[in-house]
């Protein structure tokens, strides 16, 4: 019984934490005066989880996504709240440049995209 149970173990554990790691890493609803970015935190997290298994290629191209969404919604977010779009951008730019560096850095990176995804909670002026 005890060595069923490790094996069950050992089968479970390697396609368990892939589903782990991609959940959100934030716990409130990110809602505010730019109304719904939660859209925008699941592209930064999937992003981080990208860093976080060292495939920055893949990470560059998912931040990519980011920049294209967020770009697309500029004119309807700056028209809501001028100061909370600029935070935001100021930080998703951070993220975008540690990522597009000629040779990027996963700790920079993952510092930067977490950096976006508290920003995208709580768009505080800095």
């Amino acid at each position: 019984m005890k060595h069923a149970l490790i094996a069950l173990a050992l089968i479970v554990t390697p396609t368990a934490t892939p589903i782990l790691m991609a959940q959100p890493v934030l716990a409130a609803p990110l809602t505010g005066k730019l109304g719904d970015l939660s859209n925008f935190a699941t592209i930064a997290d999937d992003t981080l989880a990208l860093i976080e298994q060292k495939d920055l290629v893949a990470a560059q191209k998912r931040i990519t996504d980011f920049e294209t969404a967020w770009d697309a919604a500029q004119p309807t977010l700056y028209a809501k709240d001028t100061t909370a779009w600029g935070v935001i951008d100021d930080a998703a730019d951070a993220a975008i440049t540690s990522l597009r560096a000629t040779k990027p850095s996963a700790k920079k990176a993952k510092t930067t995209v977490t950096a976006l995804l508290n920003t995208l909670q709580s768009p505080a002026v800095k």
